[in-house]
């Protein structure tokens, strides 16, 4: 998205504080809609206030990939599920629903932060944009706060709420157009089998 069209429509002033936040969602939703294939380095906060870091690779929709520093470690998002393995346990990967997560609101086809009811609270101060996503139809799935710099547009961090209130903060150190990244680079059972971990 071109730079001057996403600062215009976030700049936009009206009388009314909703059309204001209706098209702070309509720039974010045109900004996220033409990321269809990224990677970076990433540096991840747990709710416990240890970091670790790693290389991600996002691939819409549906697709995600955390390489932990080490080798030790990976997320990956298929499609279907969420697989969380560790190399040093002794079982198989650990498998979530990718619609019951909040990843969904990201990893979707076509992304649209102004269904009804997803938004949940937005907020613009000093070049940054938040925005806070939860599903109507299922709250205990938790929430998604979303970060964005606004000049130039880009996105910087993710914050996932669990119903329980514990947070896992996602930062994006960097962020680039990735090229050639297959559906089999996000397959759960493959990497599981390459760390050893049982089926």
């Amino acid at each position: 998205m071109k730079r001057r069209h996403f600062m215009a429509l976030l700049a936009a002033s009206t009388a009314s504080p909703l059309a204001a936040q209706d098209n702070t969602l309509r720039a974010v939703n045109t900004y996220l809609n033409q990321l269809r294939s990224i990677q970076g380095r990433f540096t991840q906060v747990n709710a416990n206030g240890t970091r670790s870091s790693g290389q991600y690779y996002l691939r819409r929709p549906g697709l995600l990939r955390f390489e932990y520093d080490g080798g030790q470690a990976m997320v990956i998002a298929d499609g279907v599920n969420v697989g969380v393995l560790d190399a040093k346990s002794n079982v198989g990967a650990q498998k979530y629903l990718l619609a019951q997560t909040p990843l969904r609101f990201l990893l979707r086809d076509n992304i649209d932060l102004t269904q009804r009811n997803l938004t949940r609270g937005v907020g613009s101060q000093d070049g940054i944009t938040s925005i806070v996503l939860q599903d109507p139809r299922a709250p205990g799935d938790g929430t998604m706060t979303l970060t964005l710099q606004n000049n130039p547009a880009r996105l910087r961090e993710w914050v996932v709420r669990e119903a329980s209130g514990q947070e896992t903060r996602i930062i994006l150190d960097t962020l680039e157009q990735a090229r050639g990244l297959t559906r089999s680079f996000f397959s759960i059972e493959f990497e599981a089998r390459k760390m050893g971990l049982p089926g």
